[in-house]
């Protein structure tokens, strides 16, 4: 059994960071989503993503991170790198194509110097 979603944010400078946790599905996407909109109506451009907490990613779940960061991108011109992405939801996210959005880092330093560039 997976545990359920949810995810902690916190305010650095002009940098978001959101960490993951669980089984991101259909409704955290949702929540997800709804944060991230939020933020980028209060003027947040730059978002840092942490996976290393997820444990599976289902199909919606992956529709609302490429929803997320085609807002991020595309309509707002803000920033998204995300970070500690085990090999199996690395080539998840590769082959969805998320990385044509965000950038994928090795570490938090390396995610923040990427929306920082």
């Amino acid at each position: 059994m997976y545990n359920k979603f949810s995810f902690t944010n916190r305010k650095d400078g002009d940098v978001v960071h959101i960490a993951l946790s669980g089984y991101l599905e259909q409704i955290g996407g949702g929540k997800l989503k709804e944060f991230v909109e939020a933020r980028l109506q209060e003027g947040a451009l730059k978002f840092v993503v942490n996976f290393q907490a997820i444990e599976l990613i289902s199909s919606p779940g992956v529709a609302a991170l490429l929803d997320i960061a085609s807002k991020i991108i595309d309509d707002f011109a803000g920033k998204i790198a995300v970070f500690g992405l085990d090999g199996h939801h690395l080539a998840v996210l590769e082959m969805s194509g998320l990385f044509f959005l965000a950038s994928q880092a090795a570490s938090e330093p390396d995610a923040i110097a990427s929306v920082n560039e």
